[in-house]
């Protein structure tokens, strides 16, 4: 062996002994070391010590002295790259402030360094602060990748500390470094407690989020959300890629129905870092290149922490390209391009899941919810009456499972979970006041006084769900159909009024090619309650009309769509997009269109207002049972409808020539 050969394994031999000095002083160093190997293992120049200049990018981490040194340590102490240098050439670690991106364009202090250091590593906070002249110069921009589990272990060995089995150490390796350092020092620590830090160390947050085995309701979402943690268990373990994991999932549904809550839940539960925002938060910034930038950190953030959740809130501000007008076309344009580019762009979104959460689905553009980014759609819906004593005795903190719980989540029909919340919060608050636990009593305290309907106002709610449920009858007779009635009720808020509700079940799968014919049924049905009201008790009332979503909405609706859409009108023009039928885009139809939708709206009404004359016994008997049982299922309402069966034939007959 040549003496320069021997020289040279010598040198190696000090630099590999030099870093493991440094690093058993340090476990922050080598943890931060330990990163940045990884994250530039893909760098053949650099690694083959071949000068080259590489920005390496935290993902919106501030960068410390942590940083510096370990980048310090990795250019002049790694036997990888140190031992492949020729001993003239010279490494720098440059340090990228914030401030520089403030500064006249071309004024970058970093290009002056080149041709004088033969190796550069940029550490910068973020991609969106990197200027230009810089990022076109260097050989490569590179991610930061997180410690691994491996690192993990090596510390906990270096340190002579108990080892963490390989769950925990994988939940602690996904917290950020100013954490993660300090757990990993630690003698005991489980991986109960992993869970806890990380949902408490998200955005801040003082207090961890519940777990989502912990919340009621959510029935729905959650046989989603099991399915997600079965398929989390298997990706760690290795017996599957992230490739075969969901991309995304809009949570949408009337407000204070929790989906923030879900999703924080659901992180906890699956032991991934949440980073939370909004486009309110994004746009909060400044102007839009500021804007973009918040949203680009966003998805860096979250790409730093990956495996990792992002949740979009209120993403329908994000808006519809189709329907943006006025000055502002351009500006809202650019912010949806650019939201797809973080989601599913060149740099793409690996084991990155996206979570949007909306009271208005059909405003969100529907590129976004396509297949492969926020695919997956579910409706978080208003608790039933089970559930609200169960949301109740969670916030309440008690176990009781008495029926006087269950008689009050009965009462509170429409109220949302969050209307929930704050009825427990005002309870506790009245037991603190007498210094002792809360309970039943300061519940019915805090409760809005208990109405309830006079006669004649129950009798009408009564006669329009029975209009519905005789017209349903009639133009389907194998649908299954229930009506509920609530003569006492308790009003929260700006809450509306929800006395009367008729469920439709069918029992075969409806046509998925509908006729004409079809959607006027539809619209019949709708409009059958308003026809009963003013069929027997002379007028109709407000309770069907005046609100999105309330049968004048929802027929008319239907109508825009046969006229404009399906081109089931007196024309074939094809006006407007099925989906985007509301009463913005209604307002601008031609004169002609809006008076044929009314027309389709009036011989529907006349032709309910025919299936109640021609069923009238049929009508009147599920009004006086309604009255009386306040509840009718669908075996109930069909006992009743083959009293009547010879009528609803004739009716049947009439109605179809």
């Amino acid at each position: 062996m040549t003496d320069s050969a021997t020289a040279a394994r010598v040198l190696v031999r000090r630099a590999a002994a030099n870093v493991r000095t440094t690093v058993r002083k340090s476990p922050a160093v080598f943890l931060a070391y330990a990163s940045m190997r990884r994250s530039l293992r893909t760098q053949y120049r650099l690694m083959k010590g071949i000068p080259s200049t590489v920005i390496l990018v935290t993902g919106g981490v501030d960068i410390s002295a942590l940083h510096r040194k370990a980048a310090d340590l990795l250019l002049n102490g790694s036997p990888d790259i140190w031992a492949r240098r020729r001993r003239e050439q010279k490494a720098l670690v440059h340090v990228l402030e914030t401030s520089q991106r403030k500064k006249v364009k071309g004024d970058v202090p970093i290009l002056e360094e080149h041709g004088k250091y033969d190796f550069i590593i940029v550490l910068a906070r973020s991609r969106s602060e990197i200027p230009p002249e810089l990022s076109l110069t260097v050989d490569a921009i590179v991610d930061m990748a997180r410690p691994t589990v491996e690192h993990v272990h090596a510390v906990r060995r270096l340190l002579g500390r108990k080892p963490f089995d390989d769950a925990t150490a994988g939940l602690v390796a996904d917290l950020e470094l100013s954490l993660l350092v300090p757990v990993v020092c630690k003698h005991q620590f489980s991986h109960t407690d992993a869970l806890n830090l990380l949902a408490s160390s998200v955005n801040g947050s003082a207090a961890p989020a519940p777990r989502l085995e912990d919340l009621p309701g959510y029935s729905v979402a959650k046989s989603w959300a099991c399915s997600f943690l079965a398929d989390l268990e298997c990706f760690r373990e290795g017996k599957m890629s992230w490739s075969g994991m969901a991309r995304g999932v809009l949570l949408y549904g009337p407000p204070g129905t929790g989906k923030t809550l879900f999703a924080r839940a659901f992180a906890r539960s699956a032991g991934l870092p949440l980073i939370c925002t909004s486009v309110s938060k994004w746009q909060s910034n400044g102007h839009l290149g500021d804007l973009l930038k918040a949203m680009r950190e966003t998805f860096e953030t979250a790409r730093a922490k990956q495996p990792s959740i992002v949740f979009l809130d209120e993403l329908d501000s994000i808006g519809d390209r189709s329907k943006f007008s006025g000055d502002n076309v351009d500006y809202s344009r650019q912010v949806v391009n650019y939201l797809l580019e973080c989601i599913d762009g060149a740099e793409g979104r690996d084991r990155i899941l996206v979570i949007g959460a909306t009271n208005f689905r059909d405003a969100i553009d529907p590129a976004l919810l396509r297949s492969g980014r926020i695919e997956r759609h579910i409706r978080i819906e208003l608790p039933d009456a089970d559930e609200r004593a169960d949301i109740l005795r969670y916030h309440l903190g008690t176990k009781d499972s008495g029926k006087e719980l269950q008689e009050i989540g009965g009462d509170l029909e429409g109220w949302s979970g969050a209307d929930l919340d704050m009825l427990a919060r005002e309870a506790k608050a009245r037991a603190r006041t007498k210094n002792r636990p809360v309970n039943i009593a300061d519940l019915l305290e805090s409760l809005p006084p208990l109405q309830e309907l006079s006669d004649d106002h129950a009798r009408r709610v009564a006669l329009h769900e029975a209009g519905h449920a005789v017209a349903g009858s009639v133009l389907s007779p194998g649908c299954k159909i229930s009506v509920t009635i609530r003569r006492k009720f308790r009003l929260f808020g700006s809450q509306g009024l929800v006395s009367g509700l008729t469920r439709y079940n069918y029992a075969d799968a409806r046509d998925l090619v509908p006729r004409r014919a079809d959607f006027e049924d539809l619209i019949c049905r709708t409009l059958a309650g308003a026809a009963a009201e003013e069929y027997l008790l002379g007028s109709r009332s407000n309770g069907f009309s005046g609100s999105v979503g309330s049968d004048l909405d929802t027929a008319s609706a239907i109508a825009i769509r046969m006229v404009c859409s399906y081109g089931m009108g007196s024309s074939l023009r094809f006006m407007i997009e099925s989906h985007k039928v509301d009463v913005k885009e209604a307002a601008l139809l031609p004169a002609e269109v809006r008076d044929e939708v009314s027309q389709i709206l009036d011989q529907q009404y006349a032709r309910a207002t025919l299936i109640l004359t021609e069923n009238s016994a049929f009508l009147e008997e599920i009004t006086d049972e309604l009255l009386e049982k306040q509840t009718l299922g669908a075996a109930d309402v069909a006992a009743i409808a083959s009293r009547n069966i010879g009528s609803m034939k004739d009716s049947a007959r009439i109605i179809r020539q």
